[in-house]
């Protein structure tokens, strides 16, 4: 434990979070950073809407919800197609250990997590957002 920690305190957080999406499956991991990027965009474009006192900005609100749960729900998804590709993988092998399976286990949580943390910041944009609207 002491040797890894070490290990990632070496290397840089850019490098980390690399090998992070390359574990979590780069293709789903990247959309869901894609999404991540879009919400950020909203919660912008919802910031500008809420100081022009726009009332496109219940429109903004509702597609940050919609795109925070595309993220966890393309999560889920994520981990289930990972989990079925390791528990293949494990099954062509005649002598497992339960380090392998906690591996692979691992490995296919990454999307999961990462699409909740996405939900979380899109709902935490959403609850900023209906407290700067303005009433209407």
């Amino acid at each position: 434990m002491l040797f890894t920690l070490q290990q990632q305190a070496q290397r840089g957080f850019v490098e980390t979070i690399g090998q992070r999406f390359e574990e979590g499956g780069f293709f789903i991991m990247m959309f869901i950073f894609i999404v991540l990027i879009i919400g950020i965009f909203l919660l912008v474009r919802g910031i500008y809407f809420a100081r022009k006192k726009d009332p496109k900005i219940a429109r903004t609100i509702l597609l940050l919800n919609s795109i925070g749960l595309f993220a966890l729900v393309l999560g889920v998804f994520g981990q289930l197609i990972s989990l079925i590709e390791i528990l293949d993988y494990l099954s062509s092998f005649e002598d497992t250990t339960p380090r392998d399976f906690a591996d692979g286990l691992k490995m296919t949580m990454l999307p999961t997590l990462f699409g909740a943390f996405v939900f979380l910041c899109t709902r935490f944009s959403t609850i900023a957002l209906n407290w700067v609207r303005p009433v209407q």
